[in-house]
């Protein structure tokens, strides 16, 4: 049975190293997210031509509000699958391992219900502080549906537990080339946000539905499939609700650094601003995926260095992994700085000037993400989810504080600023975490 749990560890081939596999599965994920950066650019560029500053902020606020919801719904269980996982498949436990599995699809589910209930819930207040028009607002309402399919997290665990990074790194282009197609089309036949909002829909069902399939099959191939329905044979361990709960709120605070500055902009300065701001996030993207990608393949490496070898040498391997990436993307952070103007005006046209600072300040801030997702990461290892929830609940209280201090006065450039001062109090409340024994 262990055999069947470990995958090639018996091969004979050569033995590597933590930060080895790091890379190597970062490189794996990183080869289709590539591809998924360059199309997201791509169909907001065409979504920007084709409908304008104010058209673009629509279609983006109606995204953002869908993220927002799904990402407060969602339990981490695929940190869940990773940190409880990464022992059970060790240790051969395959049982407990389907009972693990069988504990986190059904908070999945539990999730997407929960989430279409407070998206149509909230959806007419929405509607009221984004400016919805009343010809978008039907199709609000199915975007509410599609929320369920953006919270596929136990899918997203096996496939990084098996690591599976290179399956995992090309279903993640599904959503963009979807919506990237589409947008050509519509471009062409001079469609208008109607159209644009259907072709969005339509890629959140492919990107969900998608990824499902791709864990269960690799879960089929293992035969570790687990009864979904029914009742448990064993109980749940005391351990799994704690740790997904305080993921789950450790999560939720997170989207204050990424989706919920854009809808704050959108209800207090308007769709236009909006747009601005979405155009340096994306633009920005191109910097963040690699980084992204980085991120995703240590957590699971450095749970197994915590499990094996021990605190110490997991937070060495952490060390030298914020070290490296900070290192990649410094030279690239100065590029963006340089030639701020000139990306916006290529991508979106005259009309998106107005995001030239906002992509030079937003390239900066991945930097100090950079260093508090790998040192996140780390915290999470060692099952210290508590201290992680602390971090991100503490700087978001200060982006949230810097924010509203500074909107009136600086605009929408004070939404980057306000996300490095909230990156900033993270990352030292994560080296505590990690320098206390």
């Amino acid at each position: 049975m262990a055999g069947g749990m470990r995958s090639g560890e018996a091969s004979g081939k050569r033995v590597e190293g933590p930060v080895s596999r790091i890379l190597r599965n970062a490189r794996s994920l990183l080869s289709g997210k590539a591809a998924g950066g360059v199309l997201s650019l791509a169909y907001l560029a065409i979504a920007a031509r084709g409908l304008g500053p104010e058209g673009m902020g629509a279609l983006v606020l109606a995204h953002t509000y869908a993220l927002v919801i799904a990402g407060v719904a969602r339990f981490q269980s695929w940190q869940a699958v990773i940190r409880f996982g990464a022992p059970m498949v060790r240790d051969g436990d395959e049982a407990r391992f389907k009972d693990l599995l069988r504990y986190t699809i059904r908070l999945d589910l539990i999730s997407g219900v929960v989430s279409v209930a407070a998206a149509l819930a909230i959806a007419p207040f929405a509607a009221r502080a984004f400016g919805w028009s009343e010809d978008i607002r039907g199709l609000i309402t199915v975007y509410c549906f599609a929320t369920p399919f953006l919270i596929a997290a136990t899918p997203t665990g096996v496939l990084r537990l098996y690591d599976k990074f290179q399956v995992l790194g090309w279903q993640l282009t599904l959503m963009p080339l979807v919506r990237f197609v589409g947008a050509i089309v519509l471009w062409i036949s001079g469609a208008g946000l109607a159209a644009f909002l259907i072709v969005w829909i339509a890629s959140v069902f492919v990107h969900g539905a998608s990824l499902w399939w791709l864990g269960w099959r690799e879960l089929k191939k293992r035969k570790q499939t687990p009864r979904i329905f029914g009742k448990a044979q064993r109980t749940a361990d005391k351990a799994w609700l704690p740790f997904m709960i305080k993921t789950n709120l450790s999560s939720s605070i997170d989207l204050m650094h990424n989706n919920i500055p854009v809808l704050i902009v959108g209800a207090v300065l308007g769709g236009a601003a909006a747009g601005f701001l979405k155009l340096a996030y994306n633009l920005a993207n191109l910097l963040a995926q690699p980084v992204n990608m980085f991120n995703q393949a240590t957590y699971p490496e450095l749970s197994k260095v915590e499990a094996e070898q021990g605190r110490g040498e997991m937070t060495k391997v952490a060390f030298r992994s914020v070290g490296i990436a900070v290192a990649i993307a410094a030279p690239i952070v100065l590029v963006y700085f340089l030639f701020r103007r000139q990306l916006a005006e290529i991508v979106a046209g005259a009309e998106f000037l107005p995001a030239a600072p906002l992509i030079a300040m937003m390239a900066a801030a991945q930097l100090f993400r950079i260093a508090a997702l790998g040192f996140e990461s780390a915290v999470l290892a060692r099952g210290r989810a508590g201290w992680a929830l602390t971090g991100q609940a503490s700087g978001a209280l200060a982006h949230l504080a810097f924010l509203a201090a500074t909107l009136a006065v600086m605009g929408v450039a004070a939404a980057p600023v306000a996300i490095m001062v909230g990156w900033s109090v993270l990352i030292v409340v994560l080296l505590v975490a990690l320098a206390r024994a």
